[in-house]
């Protein structure tokens, strides 16, 4: 066997038996549930897995798919798990395309579980909550008021070459603006310079404004170079009804990406 192919069985068996775990975890009877923000499930005693894989059976045929739940506690789908796995559009982890299935077995719950990290309905609704204003927005998924900027799927940060998903890309100039009548205090995102073939010189800046709906400006992030290392925003956005985020070219400059932007 070639070293490739070992490599490659290797990182599929890790895989199999970080998902294989969590059956020695306590069941629940629960159910998926779908927000504004996404989907995420409910094990039915206040608490939902977050930052970790679940063996789910969704359909209660005896055949349970793995998961991946964010931080937040949302399903990822289409996408790379932070471990390095792949993701289809149910959220199913796939090998080559083909979803990965465990027998669940009589004695095991018929509705989705999987590993070890667990939200609590009491000591995180404030963060994590699932409705209003408590849960946060996804801007992702949000309506915008204005828009001027693309939402993609995925990108890929220059520097380090990882890949985002649900993310929006801006060039000089483009922006997006959101309500936040709801009076959110919180606009969170990760930034950075987007990976493409004909794009960063090494002189070129750029950078991300956030305004308020009459171009007020009240944050802007240091010059973003090709080599900026893709880091995080907090920006305190008490008392602003409208929110905008544009992208303003200081030299030039070419694409900027935002990825897992929400109001908190």
């Amino acid at each position: 066997m070639r070293r490739q192919d070992v490599k490659k069985a290797m990182k599929v068996l890790a895989a199999t038996m970080l998902c294989t775990g969590a059956f020695a975890l306590t069941s629940f009877a629960g159910n998926w549930i779908n927000d504004a923000n996404g989907w995420w499930y409910n094990y039915g005693n206040g608490n939902w897995p977050s930052s970790s894989w679940q063996w789910i059976d969704g359909n209660n045929d005896g055949i349970a798919e793995c998961y991946y739940f964010d931080r937040m506690g949302y399903c990822m789908m289409n996408a790379t798990t932070p471990d390095g796995y792949q993701v289809n559009g149910s959220g199913a982890w796939v090998v080559n395309g083909v979803v990965q299935t465990r027998n669940m077995g009589s004695g095991q719950a018929g509705n989705p579980v999987k590993n070890t990290s667990q939200g609590s309905s009491q000591d995180d609704e404030k963060s994590e909550g699932r409705s209003g204003k408590q849960g946060g927005l996804t801007l992702y998924n949000a309506t915008p008021l204005l828009n001027h900027a693309e939402k993609k799927d995925s990108l890929v940060s220059n520097r380090e070459n990882k890949s985002y998903t649900k993310c929006f890309r801006f060039w000089d100039g483009e922006y997006i603006e959101f309500d936040n009548s709801a009076g959110y205090t919180h606009l969170k995102a990760t930034v950075f310079p987007v990976k493409r073939w004909d794009g960063w010189y090494g002189d070129d800046r750029m950078l991300l404004q956030v305004l308020s709906g009459e171009d007020e400006e009240f944050y802007a992030t240091d010059d973003i170079y090709y080599d900026t290392k893709a880091f995080d925003i907090d920006v305190d956005i008490s008392g602003y009804e409208k929110v905008r985020i544009k992208a303003i070219s200081v030299n030039d400059g070419d694409y900027i990406g935002l990825a897992n932007a929400r109001f908190e």
